[in-house]
């Protein structure tokens, strides 16, 4: 679930405020980076989820959203930070639950008995 139109104009709101209060301190050049930033910001609100839990948004680089949503919400080494598990750090897919998670899913080729 996307955030509502309430969240994001919200949050323009504030950054829109923000730049008004940084912009008498801050130089023009150093104002100018911060406008670019905001600018970047605006458009990635669409994809943003709403509350919900924080796991959801925390798939490690390298891992598919079927394994994350299969396998890693499940597993306990999940935590806040990402992936604590050091062979999914390095050669991501390849710790034993996505390994025993892809061994047990139902193939999607045709039975060549049938």
């Amino acid at each position: 679930m996307a955030l509502s139109e309430n969240e994001k104009d919200l949050i323009v709101q504030a950054l829109q405020l923000y730049l008004q209060q940084a912009g008498m301190q801050l130089p023009p050049q150093s104002m100018q980076q911060l406008v670019t930033v905001v600018k970047g910001i605006i458009p990635k609100l669409d994809n943003l989820p709403a509350g919900g839990d924080k796991r959801n948004s925390m798939r490690p680089a390298g891992i598919s959203e079927e394994w994350f949503e299969k396998v890693c919400q499940e597993c306990a080494k999940l935590s806040e930070s990402g992936c604590t598990d050091k062979i999914t750090v390095k050669f991501p897919g390849k710790c034993d639950p996505i390994l025993k998670y892809e061994r047990t899913k139902p193939s999607l080729q045709p039975d060549p008995a049938a």
